[in-house]
């Protein structure tokens, strides 16, 4: 296989994770926000495009579609634990998994987690704070990062197990999924300095440049082309970091 876009920190692979996940070994933190199909109570909900789903009313900027997000909870759970123990193989022992989810997937997730054959460690919580869409009793305000270990844990860091910021808006996102790059620098210290951080699902590309930016080895998967080309785009554009 020929990699869509490489250099001294960063390759990335256009294709389905499940086709190039064999082929990878070495990873020391697989950090992800995958397609977790969300964004509705029903199935007629989750059906919806995810412009439909996530895009407010009256947004201007236009950002490529995503696909693999109208999964019920069972195929979601059976696609997670497939793809999650596809990563272990191409793990190093003591890996660590840090995956997203809302609070809809949540349970499944730490399920999916599990069924993969990592060791589930915990929760950590992305509060989004006021930026998040108000609504009655306690607004949603939160994404989770369900993490863990392949086997017994190496990790010699303390992190806050919360991490306060605003969702990027506007010009500032490229995927209408897009995590802060602050957020993913804070789960990049999960990895080992000079290890290789994972994306199965890496949309825009923010992990990849993030693990660059902190002085990590980042591979990251992606089916749309589109995206392939925004991330290869952002990691040209990256100065090779120093590290945490």
């Amino acid at each position: 296989m020929t990699p869509y876009y490489a250099d001294d920190a960063v390759t990335i692979w256009h294709g389905d994770a499940f086709d190039v996940l064999p082929e990878l070994s070495g990873v020391s933190a697989l950090i992800t926000d995958p397609p977790y199909s969300s964004g509705g109570q029903f199935r007629g909900d989750r059906m919806q495009s995810v412009i439909s789903k996530y895009v407010q009313t009256g947004t201007i900027i236009e950002r490529p579609e995503f696909t693999g997000d109208n999964r019920d909870q069972r195929s979601y759970l059976a696609w997670c634990s497939l793809w999650l123990t596809a990563a272990r193989h191409a793990a190093l022992p003591g890996c660590v998994v840090a995956m997203f989810t809302d609070w809809r997937q949540l349970p499944i997730t730490t399920d999916a987690l599990q069924a993969g054959g990592w060791v589930w460690r915990g929760i950590g919580v992305w509060d989004k704070g006021n930026g998040a869409r108000p609504q009655p009793g306690l607004t949603a305000q939160c994404e989770y990062v369900a993490w863990g270990t392949a086997g017994p844990s190496c990790l010699d860091v303390y992190l806050s197990g919360v991490f306060r910021q605003p969702s990027p808006r506007g010009e500032e996102k490229s995927h209408i999924a897009e995590k802060p790059r602050p957020v993913m620098d804070w789960l990049t210290e999960l990895c080992s300095l000079n290890g290789t951080v994972l994306d199965p699902f890496m949309g825009s590309g923010t992990t990849l440049v993030a693990a660059k930016n902190m002085g990590r080895r980042a591979i990251g998967i992606e089916i749309e082309e589109r995206y392939c080309e925004i991330a290869a785009n952002r990691c040209r554009q990256e100065v090779l970091g120093l590290g945490a």
